[in-house]
């Protein structure tokens, strides 16, 4: 299965967005380019292309919270 319609991606990248930030309290600006969901032998292989664009401050902290910084 592939997502590459502007309008689904959109809607994707919208919830994705808003499910970030009710989890995390981080606002991230989320693009999903492209999914590709292929099954074989009984296992799922899914390929994201996804662009996401935060500010500086927010970066860090996020690398704050998980020891990275």
């Amino acid at each position: 299965m592939r997502i590459v319609s502007k309008f689904t991606r959109g809607i994707i990248s919208k919830a994705i967005k808003m499910l970030i930030h009710k989890k995390t309290g981080y606002d991230v600006d989320i693009q999903l380019n492209e999914a590709i969901t292929t099954i074989s032998d009984g296992k799922t292989h899914l390929h994201l292309d996804i662009d996401a664009e935060l500010d500086k401050n927010e970066l860090m902290n996020i690398l704050k919270s998980i020891g990275l910084n």
